[in-house]
């Protein structure tokens, strides 16, 4: 360094960055750049004449792994043409970081639907065979920064032709393998539009449900296409039980019956959106069947949407030859638990499973002799007894209440209501046996189980008092009362009388109720003192003690006279 000679010096300062060019990833600085600096001060003498340069040490540091990541479309949306489908959604993952990196793939459906995702290897966002066939992933290959993963997400839209016009939103994550708090979403929305039958498995009826053996009975069913494209190929096919039934005739109101052979099929065609068609069939019950023989005839619907066929067998609606009588009340066990007073209501369904109409008797047992028990009919059918419900009574002259004519398989709602009456035991347990029968063959019954406990309080008061032993007059006598709600029922106005003892002159305003002073006069606090046949008389109101109640403490204090 050259030595200066003035005393005087002009110094500039200046920082040097040395490391080698690097290209900027979405990031920033990719990983692994080892970055350099050192300072450099510039100075001369007072006269500029002479000049010198120093340099400090050099630092130097690496640039660190950042993790970052994209899914591209964050949105995307797709309408089917029918249930039953796959749906493919072709999504592209970014490293966004500034290094290399991997990402785990997840799914979520709204609906609960099955996902599944795979390498799309020829980046044309089109899912080939044999994309598929290389088997679904779980996480992307190594991607290095900047650089991109295209994979297809593939949802499976369930058979179910009642998610017509329903939408799914599968939400897409991609974390970070080398860190999994950097993630980033894409959400796909898939509606479905299909045919849509709604009555397709219940709409098949029979008329009269209680044929005599060589009657003729009508099977019977309308469908509407309620979906949003067409149901195309419709056919119906009816396989006839020759050991039931004889055919006479077959109808429809559009297409074609062909009724030379056995099954009997109709050739209806299409039905768009809003169409329906109703088809018929009448049969002659076979000569010879016992009474009581259940008859059986299903019907089979098939249709095609979208390329895709669909198979469905209607129900087998209830007949029986002759009058068949059966009841059924459900649930079977209900429970509750109730204080003294309060009005406790049950909601059954009772069906009628005969194939006739039928009056249907109510009756009910109480283990503890509870007499108060009353059937509503539930008419808004919303198992609460509300001011519209109708009582039951006895419209047959029968013993007991009845649910007058019911239809046969059809239902009712009703209500069995008790007013909980006063009991002794905390926590009694009343067993109600609700029993429905058919008031034209009593030995048609069943009941269900009503399991009520009764809740009451039971309250315990606990006096001393203090000093113990003999004592002197004059001597100030401190009275403790402890008091709890160990019942399982509350206490209502519940108030604690304590009376000025024998040869003992009450404490003015001396009460305390849990370590708080009370006053004797008529105000807003628990406690008021009054004079009774020349005694003091302490009223503390507790009002309500809740259920298993902590302890409560009063104290109150006397003189000896």
């Amino acid at each position: 360094m050259k030595k200066i000679l003035s005393s005087t010096v002009t110094v500039v300062a200046v920082m040097v960055a040395l490391f080698l060019p690097q290209t900027m990833s979405a990031v920033g600085t990719p990983a692994g750049t080892i970055i350099e600096s050192r300072s450099k001060v510039v100075f001369t003498s007072a006269s500029g004449a002479v000049s010198d340069t120093v340099y400090s040490n050099v630092v130097r540091f690496t640039v660190a792994q950042k993790a970052a990541v994209n899914i591209t479309p964050t949105s995307n949306a797709q309408t089917t043409s029918r249930d039953s489908v796959l749906v493919d959604y072709a999504l592209t993952v970014t490293n966004s970081g500034n290094n290399a990196d991997q990402y785990l793939l997840s799914a979520v459906s709204s609906k609960g639907w099955t996902t599944s995702f795979y390498f799309d290897a020829n980046g044309d966002q089109s899912l080939q065979a044999e994309e598929i066939s290389a088997g679904a992933i779980t996480q992307t290959a190594s991607i290095d920064a900047d650089a991109t993963y295209k994979v297809f997400l593939r949802v499976f839209v369930p058979k179910d032709p009642s998610l017509n016009g329903e939408t799914d939103t599968t939400t897409v994550t991609a974390a970070s393998v080398f860190d999994n708090t950097k993630t980033n979403t894409a959400q796909t929305r898939t509606t479905v539009q299909t045919a849509y039958f709604p009555n397709i498995v219940s709409g098949w009826s029979v008329t009269p449900t209680n044929p005599s053996p060589g009657s003729n009975v009508v099977y019977s069913i309308t469908m509407t296409n309620s979906g949003s494209v067409a149901a195309n190929e419709v056919s119906f096919s009816d396989l006839i039980n020759a050991s039931q039934f004889t055919f006479v005739t077959a109808n429809t109101s559009t297409g074609i019956v062909n009724t030379s052979g056995n099954p009997v099929t109709w050739n209806i065609g299409t039905i768009t959106p809003g169409g329906s068609v109703t088809i018929s069939i009448t049969l002659q019950v076979n000569s010879g069947l016992a009474n009581g023989v259940t008859l059986n005839n299903t019907l089979v619907v098939t249709y095609s949407v979208g390329g895709s066929t669909f198979t469905v067998t209607s129900n087998n609606p209830s007949a029986a030859i002759g009058i068949i009588r059966g009841v059924e009340i459900y649930p079977l066990e209900l429970s509750a638990a109730k204080e003294p007073e309060d009005t406790l209501a049950y909601s059954f369904t009772i069906k009628n499973n005969g194939n006739a109409n039928d009056v249907l008797e109510l009756a009910f047992t109480s283990s503890n002799g509870f007499s108060s028990w009353a059937f509503f009919k539930d008419l808004n059918q919303n198992s609460l007894l509300d001011a519209g419900d109708t009582q039951l009574s006895n419209t047959n002259g029968f013993g007991g209440v009845d649910v007058d004519t019911v239809n046969a398989y059809d239902s009712v709602k009703v209500l069995a209501r008790l007013i909980v009456p006063n009991v002794s035991v905390d926590q009694t347990q009343e067993i109600t046996t609700i029993t429905v029968s058919s008031s034209f063959d009593e030995t048609k019954m069943q009941s269900a189980k009503c399991t009520t406990s009764v809740n009451i309080a039971d309250l315990v008061l606990i006096r001393s008092v203090t000093p113990e032993g003999s004592q002197k007059p004059e001597t100030e006598m401190t009275f403790t009362v402890t008091y709890q709600n160990s019942g399982h029922g509350k206490a209502y106005n519940a108030v604690i009388t304590e009376t000025e003892p024998d040869s003992m002159t009450y404490v003015p305003n001396s009460v305390t109720i849990n370590g708080v002073e009370k006053t004797d006069g008529i105000d807003d606090d628990e406690v008021m003192v009054t004079t009774v046949s020349g005694r003091k008389s302490i009223f503390i109101n507790l009002g309500i003690l809740n259920a298993q109640s902590t302890v409560g403490t009063i104290t109150y204090k006397a003189r000896i006279n």
